[in-house]
């Protein structure tokens, strides 16, 4: 599986993460709510312009924002760009416990913040955190994606 179809297949739970709607998503990228719904429903494909949109608006936020999106980080990490480098077991127990948190942030009944604080000490408790490579070196992930995206003649 490509990195395109992996952040198709988690953009809800990114989506989520960060907190934004499929409209205020859509806008940042320059596409529409629809877009977005169909993209997560699986009716359209993500295409290489569309991840790089969402993969660039989503490291400025990061940036912008790095202790209330340190998830994020992990989640990028660990699901879409090198999902390989982690146990299953470990990432679905994960994943189970970010679906279940995350929608309360698009809820406002919690913040970022303590979502990403309470899903990385999650993440320390299976082992996943000490696996991870240079999560909080968002220059370095962003020319590491970036570059792969831009010369993957496959793509």
């Amino acid at each position: 599986m490509s990195e395109f179809e992996r952040l198709q297949k988690y953009l809800l739970l990114v989506r989520r993460t960060v907190g934004w709607t499929a409209e205020e998503f859509g806008d940042r990228i320059g596409v529409s709510r629809q877009t977005i719904n169909n993209l997560e429903a699986g009716r359209n494909k993500l295409n290489k312009t569309q991840y790089i949109a969402m993969r660039s608006v989503l490291d400025v936020e990061m940036h912008q924002y790095p202790e209330e999106l340190e998830m994020l980080k992990l989640i990028l990490e660990i699901f879409i760009d090198h999902p390989e480098k982690y146990d299953e077991k470990e990432k679905e127990e994960l994943l189970s416990k970010a679906n279940m948190v995350t929608p309360s942030i698009l809820a406002g009944s919690t913040s970022r913040k303590e979502v990403s604080k309470e899903m990385m000490a999650v993440a320390a408790g299976i082992g996943l955190i000490a696996a991870a490579t240079p999560l909080f070196a968002p220059v370095a992930a962003t020319s590491a994606w970036l570059l792969k995206t831009i010369f993957d003649k496959k793509k």
